[in-house]
């Protein structure tokens, strides 16, 4: 389990965090973000090895690479819980939510294939939001303060 003052947790003390196979966000903009609570046993290049052979099987390379890309970020994760920064609704006008978010981790998010292979692997995840007017902006500052203190972004996180 991670200890609750990790290097990170003056970034996010206004979030809300909740389990992240039963959290609750709103329907309103903000910006999210995803943590480890507790690793599994199995080990990431263990994981990344088994999703690589399973994958391998649907015979379809397109699919295989584009899976096989976003589930090799997970050897990225290092001491620092916090593993994705994001937001939501972040354009004027745009009908994506903090909820909105959520649900795309199950069906269409570019860091799904991660999350599925952590939590398949036993790890326990937390989504964490905050509602704010601007969360393109919020999400770039919270992304800037990581950088600081850590000199990369989070592991799941390109841009």
């Amino acid at each position: 389990m991670y200890s609750q003052e990790s290097c990170c947790d003056k970034l996010f003390v206004d979030f809300k965090f909740q389990n992240i196979v039963d959290a609750n966000p709103p329907e309103t903009k903000g910006v999210y973000v995803i943590r480890i609570r507790k690793k599994g046993k199995t080990s990431i290049e263990e994981m990344i090895r088994r999703t690589e052979k399973l994958v391998s099987k649907i015979g379809w390379k397109m699919v295989e690479e584009y899976v096989i890309g976003r589930v090799k970020r997970l050897s990225r994760i290092g001491e620092c819980p916090v593993i994705y920064i994001g937001s939501a609704a972040p354009r004027k006008g745009s009908k994506n939510t903090l909820k909105g978010r959520y649900r795309e981790l199950s069906n269409r998010h570019t860091i799904m294939f991660p999350i599925w292979v952590l939590l398949y692997h036993g790890w326990q995840l937390e989504y964490g939001w905050k509602t704010c007017n601007n969360p393109k902006e919020e999400e770039n500052k919270l992304k800037e303060k990581y950088k600081k203190i850590h000199n990369k972004l989070p592991a799941l996180v390109e841009r």
